[in-house]
Order: structure tokens, then C-alpha cells, then sequence
């Protein structure tokens, strides 16, 4: 195919022009948090790097804990919705989000205050810690109208809007982090940093909103709409759908991200925390930067739930899953060789080893898991979210307690091996999909529910 072919191609199909717009905004960010890691590295080195990290992942830890996949959940709705016109479903749900996020945002900050200081002396000997990371349990109620704006972009499509304000909250929130890190020459400064950024991202998001609202494309809501139908938002029926949601999401990152630096920082040294994260980092590199296609699988796929054509939605789920997945597993592969040269070259002297073997270990997840990008969407869209509850906890029972023994049998590698296990279990949900569409023949999608809002 010849490159104006390809450009055509892309320019004719709106699921490829909002992907290359979101891959080209990942490409940015990606870039911009390498720069903030290294930066991080040499200002504050390894041990207060590590701490740095450990404090965000207990904020994490409580976030994770208290809350529910409420975006995922909504975005789909809204994408359903819009996709019919129903613009006061539109709005129903944007209103079920405004008032649900700013309920589980106060219970979470409340929840910090009792639990973090705590946990960092418990922990890790370190009382300060566990008030750094209460501090930035603040950020979810700082960051409401940005989130209101993420489920309102990706719901409707408008994906260009969607990567100006990852962008510009990604450059701020380096761009303070590493202020703060360097003025105040500890973590502290870089926790306050993040929480700056929040605060600023949040008056972009705004303006964005403000002008999506006037762009000619699907409807959106303004803030006296969403007000108005605040107080007549059931709770009840969004949280059945985000609470599958978001235990399925949450374990993912809690098992994935959020208790392999928390272990580490317990049973190791604040260091290794730092080195774990620059190699998972290295190694999700490729993945992350397929983002662009698994945002916009969701909508995507339940535009095509709701207009009922489960002939495409087969095809594009089985062409983005081993596509996409087999240019990241060569991506991941591609990577490794090169782990070690660059770390040595840019990061502190005693990054490279240690990196360098974690990035090995956790390359043996990263391929599998490479096939899992457009498995979320498939799960919300079908509304098997129960099916994907019970894989995921029947993996969690397999795999976890493996992953706790390893960490503290081999504090410093332990928890790549145990991550490597835990994202192997994708090949068995992948097995789940595959039999799901040869059982129904031509691959026809159950019968969509509506895309009901709150009445």
C-alpha cells in the first residue's frame, strides 16, 4: 500500500483518525513522563524517587479501594447514547457522573485522612509518607470537571479535544513535579508539584469543554443542564454497571501497578521501588503507547452496540486484538536488547543492572499480555462484565498469594516474576472471547440493552 493510499484510508475512516490522533498524543506524554523520570532520578535520587513513588501508590491503594469504574462505565453509555441521538440520556449520565465522582471523592479524602499517615509509619517507618499521599488524595475532587470532560470526549468522539487536554495536563504536571522536586529538594516538592497540576489541568479541561460545546458535532451538556438533573440521578443503576467495571479494572492495577511498589517498599529498599518502576515503565512502553486504540475501542464498539451490527463489531475487536497485539509483543521484544545502553546513558550509574533485570523478567507478562488491549471494551460493551469478573478473581486467587510469596522471598525481583505470572492469565481470557464468537456462528453480539439513562 503506498503512502497516499494509507492516508486516505485514514482520512476515510473516523476510528482511524481518532486513533492516530490519541497514539500521537501518547507519543507526547510518553516522552514527557521519560523526561520527568529522569529528571526525578538526578534531582532526587533513587531513594527519594522510590518514595515519591510509594506515596502516589498509596494514595492509589486508597483510590482504587473506595472507588468503582464509574468512567468506563459512563462512556459507555454515552457512546451508545449519542450514537442514537438521545441527547438528554447525554446528559443524564454526565449528571450521574458529576454526582458520583464528587461523592466517592470526599469518602476517599476522608478515608486518607484516617488511613495514610498511619500506613507510612506502619509501613515504612515514615509518618510524612503516608501525609504526603493523603495530601494528594485531594486530586480526584481537584480533578472533577476533567473528568467530566474525559467521558463527555471520548463518549461523543471528539478525540482531538480528548488528546489537547492529556497533553497539556501530562506537560504541567511534569513541569511542576520536577519545579517542586527541585526547590524543594525532596519528594515533598514533587507531591505538592502534582497537586498544582491538577488544579491547572482542570481550567483547561474547562476551556476545551466550552468550546467542544460549540464545535457543530454531538451534543453536550452545560453545567446548568447538568445541575439541573443532579439531584435526579438514582445512583443505583449507574454503580451496577461501574461497580463489574471497576473491579475488574481495579484489581488489574492494584495487582499490576499499585502492590509491587508497595511491597517492594516494605520488604526491600525505597531504591528498588525506583528501579521496579523505571523497568515496568520501559517495558509498558509499547502498550502504553497503543492507548490511542484501546480508548477508542470502547466507544467504538458501543456506537456498534447501539446501532445493533454485530457483524463489525466481530471483525473490528478480532482485527485490533491480534493486530495491535502482535506489533506490541514485537515491540516489547524489539525493546529489551536496548534496556540496559540507554538506562546506563541517561539515568544515575546505579539504575542500569537493576533495571535492566526487572525489564527482562517483566517482558515475559508483556508479550501475552500485548493481546489484551481491546479486552475491556469487549467486556463493557457485551455486558459480560460478570464473566470477566470471575476470570479475573479466579487468576487473582491463583496468582496473587504466588506474587506476595515471591516478593518476600526475593524482594528485589520477586515482584517482576509475580507480574509476569498474573499477566499471563490474559491467554485465558482471550480463550473466553474467541469460543464466545465461534459459539454465536457469525459472531453476533447479544441483543443491546438500551442505552437507558437515569429516569
Amino acid at each position: 500500500m503506498s503512502l497516499g493510499s494509507a492516508l486516505d484510508r485514514v482520512r476515510g475512516s473516523k476510528f482511524l483518525r481518532d486513533v492516530v490522533t490519541l497514539q500521537a498524543s501518547g507519543v507526547l506524554i510518553q516522552g514527557s513522563q521519560f523526561v520527568s523520570s529522569v529528571a526525578i532520578a538526578y534531582l532526587l535520587g533513587a531513594r527519594g524517587q522510590g518514595a515519591f513513588n510509594v506515596a502516589l501508590m498509596l494514595q492509589a491503594l486508597t483510590f482504587f479501594v473506595v472507588s468503582v469504574g464509574l468512567v468506563p462505565a459512563t462512556v459507555s453509555q454515552v457512546a451508545a447514547a449519542s450514537a442514537r441521538g438521545l441527547d438528554d440520556k447525554v446528559t443524564q449520565w454526565l449528571a450521574f457522573l458529576l454526582k458520583a465522582v464528587l461523592l466517592f471523592s470526599l469518602l476517599i479524602f476522608a478515608v486518607g485522612y484516617v488511613v495514610l499517615p498511619t500506613a507510612g509509619e506502619r509501613f515504612y517507618a515514615d509518618r510524612e509518607l503516608g501525609v504526603w499521599a493523603w495530601w494528594l488524595t485531594a486530586m480526584p475532587l481537584l480533578d472533577l470537571p476533567r473528568w467530566i470532560a474525559v467521558v463527555a470526549f471520548q463518549g461523543t468522539r471528539r478525540m482531538r479535544a480528548l488528546g489537547a487536554m492529556d497533553n497539556g495536563q501530562e506537560l504541567l504536571r511534569a513541569f511542576l513535579v520536577i519545579l517542586g522536586a527541585l526547590l524543594t529538594g525532596s519528594a515533598r516538592g514533587a507531591v505538592l508539584g502534582m497537586i498544582a497540576g491538577t488544579v491547572l489541568t482542570n481550567l483547561i479541561a474547562i476551556d476545551l469543554y466550552v468550546a467542544a460545546r460549540r464545535d457543530g458535532g454531538s451534543w453536550l451538556p452545560g453545567l446548568k443542564d447538568l445541575l439541573a438533573h443532579v439531584r435526579d440521578v438514582p445512583l443505583r443503576q449507574g454503580m451496577r454497571l461501574g461497580v463489574r467495571v471497576g473491579l475488574v479494572k481495579n484489581t488489574n492495577v492494584m495487582v499490576l501497578t499499585i502492590l509491587p511498589r508497595l511491597m517492594i517498599g516494605a520488604a526491600a529498599d525505597m531504591e528498588w521501588v525506583a528501579y521496579f518502576h523505571i523497568a515496568q515503565r520501559i517495558m509498558g512502553l509499547p502498550l502504553t503507547l497503543m492507548q490511542g486504540v484501546t480508548r477508542t475501542m470502547l466507544p467504538a464498539l458501543s456506537e456498534l452496540k447501539g446501532v445493533r451490527d454485530p457483524v463489525a463489531f466481530r471483525r473490528l475487536w478480532t482485527r485490533v486484538t491480534f493486530a495491535g497485539g502482535g506489533l506490541i509483543a514485537a515491540a516489547v521484544l524489539a525493546c529489551l536488547p536496548f534496556v540496559k545502553p540507554v538506562v546506563g546513558l541517561v539515568f544515575p550509574a546505579d539504575y542500569a543492572e537493576p533495571v535492566f533485570v526487572n525489564a527482562a523478567i517483566l517482558a515475559l507478562g508483556f508479550v501475552p499480555f500485548a493481546f489484551a488491549l481491546a479486552l475491556e471494551p469487549f467486556y463493557v460493551a457485551t455486558a459480560r462484565l460478570r464473566v470477566a469478573l470471575t476470570l479475573t478473581i479466579v487468576g487473582g486467587v491463583l496468582t496473587i498469594p504466588t506474587n506476595v510469596l515471591l516478593v518476600w522471598a526475593f524482594p528485589h525481583h520477586g515482584a517482576a516474576w509475580g507480574i509476569a505470572l498474573y499477566m499471563s492469565w490474559v491467554l485465558v481470557h482471550l480463550a473466553y472471547v474467541t469460543t464466545y464468537f465461534r459459539r454465536s456462528r457469525a459472531g453476533e453480539v447479544a441483543e443491546p440493552a438500551e442505552a437507558a439513562g437515569p429516569s
